[in-house]
């Protein structure tokens, strides 16, 4: 297939008009008792996909605000009811629960084929085509999984995780495929694995080293104190390996994603790179903590203009040969349930 140009994608959108949008969306959600907070999710998605540019044409979000309430109303309902019975009926929070993890097949799939299909670009909506047949083998089965394997069904679950989002993803009447393979996502937990236990394998040498002190016949104190640093360092490493980790996963997986993706004559090209993400995070949890809270519109704005940055579209040189596919219709419920209860669905 030979790609003719190259659209980088852009976002034009700026911090400071973002936290009028933000600040007046917290004061009227705060004054209504949170019924507002459904207007205030559609008025900051609009922005944002109002100033995310391909070939100079912003995407589109259509959901209406009671679209989301009535959704996000179910959703609280249920989850509710399920607290509710862990104090007063138990037996019936385990029942709620079963319930639960039956209906997440049907939970992963229409959140992902509300945003789909409430999200247009040049006039075009998206959709998803995924069963929940086959959610239910990635999102439940897979899992199980974890602990007989000790985490190494990992890469194999983000893996079949991404090639299910990509794969049944369709824009008009032209559906996506997922091209990419298994082995880089190997690379990308294997490495992260590594990372985490290099601060365990730096207490773990501090810990002997000790031990060998004392064995020489040094006072256990000495020993300690002397050894002190290696436990100290690892300590320190381990808890900021955790945002390093967490970068390059979502830097990484996210280039497997774009890269390995195919939308008919369209491909695309994703460059995020881990260290530039980590940089972002921790920059922008430093100026959320000295602002008490006042940067987090600035730190949305910055990670999405890097995110933008970083991605190029490569097509024919007209973008709007797609055909329109038909209209359906499309309930909010799955997608605030996924949202409540923050199910990691999100393709970046």
């Amino acid at each position: 297939m030979s790609y003719t140009k190259q659209y980088p994608m852009q976002f034009t959108g700026r911090g400071g008009e973002y936290f009028v949008i933000w600040i007046v969306n917290i004061a009227l959600t705060l004054a209504t008792l949170s019924i507002y907070s459904a207007w205030a999710k559609v008025r900051t998605l609009r922005w944002f996909y109002g100033h995310t540019l391909l070939d100079n044409q912003a995407f589109s979000y259509l959901a209406s605000p009671m679209q989301i309430l009535k959704g996000r109303l179910i959703a609280v309902a249920a989850l509710a009811a399920y607290y509710m019975a862990t104090f007063f009926a138990p037996m019936l929070a385990v029942a709620l629960l079963v319930i639960f993890l039956v209906f997440l097949p049907w939970i992963v799939v229409n959140s992902l084929r509300f945003h789909a299909r409430l999200s247009a670009y040049r006039g075009l909506r998206f959709d998803f085509t995924g069963t929940m047949g086959e959610a239910a083998v990635i999102y439940l089965l897979l899992p199980l999984l974890l602990l007989p394997t000790l985490g190494l069904i990992l890469p194999y679950m983000a893996y079949r995780q991404i090639k299910f989002i990509a794969g049944h993803t369709v824009y008009g009447q032209t559906a996506a495929h997922y091209q990419g393979s298994l082995k880089p996502f190997w690379g990308v937990y294997l490495l992260s694995l590594a990372l985490i236990l290099l601060p365990i394998a730096i207490m773990a040498y501090g810990g002997y080293q000790a031990y060998q002190m004392q064995a020489s016949g040094m006072p256990k104190e000495m020993a300690a104190a002397a050894t002190g640093t290696f436990i100290v360092a690892g300590m320190v490493a381990f808890y900021l390996m955790f945002p390093v980790v967490g970068a390059l996963i979502q830097a990484r997986t996210a280039n497997l994603l774009y890269n390995g993706t195919v939308l008919g004559p369209v491909g695309f090209t994703s460059s995020q790179r881990a260290r530039d993400l980590v940089w972002i995070f921790l920059s922008n949890l430093v100026l959320i903590a000295i602002t008490l809270g006042l940067f987090i519109p600035w730190a949305k704005v910055r990670l999405a203009r890097y995110r933008a940055q970083h991605l190029t579209v490569t097509g024919p040189q007209e973008l709007g040969s797609f055909v329109a596919g038909q209209h359906q219709a499309s309930t909010a419920t799955g997608s605030e349930m996924a949202d409540l209860l923050d199910l990691n669905l999100g393709l970046t």
